[in-house]
């Protein structure tokens, strides 16, 4: 039985606005202990990606020009994924990429969001399974 994206992704997504400024950016991941969100534009759609990783080189490496908001410095086009994408492509996906995390979405709707910790929890529990 092959795992979906639906199976392991997590329903409850903090997203981040694009005009949301950096610094409430970075404390909404300290306060949620996660390393990064969808961006959505005005209208709920998903329009980019935005890390941890995004803010300290992007924000670090500008010169003289300093962004302000996540829709500045944010992933685009973000990589998404449909609810019933095979695990196996969703890793395929961030092993080629070199990403962390992975939107599930239909279409620019957002459903979950799938991240490394995801996987490995996926993988834990069907060891598990095997195990006993």
């Amino acid at each position: 039985m092959a795992l979906l994206a639906s199976d392991v992704m997590v329903k409850d997504v903090v997203v981040v606005a694009e005009t949301t400024a950096l610094k409430e950016v970075a404390n909404l991941f300290n306060e949620r202990k996660i390393t990064g969100a969808p961006v959505v534009n005005s209208k709920g759609e998903l329009v980019g990606v935005l890390s941890e990783t995004d803010i300290i080189r992007k924000s670090t490496s500008i010169g003289a020009w300093s962004p302000n908001t996540a829709g500045q410095i944010m992933t685009k086009p973000p990589v998404s994924v449909t609810p019933d994408t095979s695990l196996r492509r969703v890793c395929e996906l961030m092993y080629n990429r070199r990403i962390h995390r992975v939107v599930v979405a239909q279409e620019t709707k957002i459903c979950g969001i799938i991240t490394t910790m995801d996987i490995l929890r996926a993988i834990a529990t069907m060891s598990q399974r095997f195990d006993e």
